[in-house]
């Protein structure tokens, strides 16, 4: 008797294990044989299911599609406040159009971010007031002795590299997100990696 109630216990922690896990939208793959079969209402492949099944709060993967969609908002919007700082200082007509056509593409990705914002009926979270300040005069002081072609290519580099890294460790972590938003990443992350190759040439 008391090893059938300690195998009981130990299946009913294993369930709170995997419950939990769900809850901050993760997706499990239980083998426990004794788990209660999934809802109907959760959705643990994103990509055999139906777009508007995320647009209720309750799913799991709405809030971490959400989520990860304002980390790469944020990413593109520090890159067009970079380029929109650095652009004016720049004197070399070459370099300005790359920095523009640049910023065009943060544009771009930018749009695509706010499409998967209105189907979910939401809009990507505002950059802090501070956050933008403290760009705008981190941009002035690192400008303020030296505007060469090679130390504004470097700035964007070092900046650029950082939303790399973000993107990658996103990636990396293979949450249960919809398809269309990993391949926006992919693809924001090519864009950036490209980039930072163009302005090796400045250097």
């Amino acid at each position: 008797m008391d090893k059938d109630k300690s195998l009981k216990n130990e299946n009913k922690d294993s369930n709170m294990d995997a419950q939990s896990l769900q809850e901050q939208g993760y997706k499990v793959n239980s083998t426990n044989t004794n788990s209660k079969p999934k809802s109907t209402n959760e959705h643990t492949n994103t990509e055999s299911v139906d777009e508007s099944c995320y647009t209720t709060n309750d799913s799991n993967s709405f809030q971490l599609d959400l989520a990860v969609l304002n980390e790469i908002s944020k990413i593109a919007k520090m890159g067009m406040d970079s380029i929109s700082y650095l652009a004016p200082k720049v004197s070399d007509k070459d370099m300005r159009k790359e920095l523009v056509a640049i910023y065009s593409q943060y544009g771009s990705t930018q749009s695509k971010i706010n499409q998967h914002f209105e189907k979910y009926g939401e809009i990507p979270e505002s950059t802090p007031l501070k956050d933008k300040m403290m760009s705008f005069a981190g941009v002035q002081f690192n400008t303020l002795k030296d505007r060469s072609n090679s130390h504004i290519a470097e700035i964007m580099i070092q900046g650029t590299l950082m939303g790399v890294i973000e993107c990658q460790k996103i990636l990396n972590c293979n949450l249960d997100i919809q398809k269309s938003t990993t391949e926006l990443i992919k693809d924001f992350n090519k864009f950036q990696r490209e980039n930072i190759d163009k302005l090796n040439a400045y250097l």
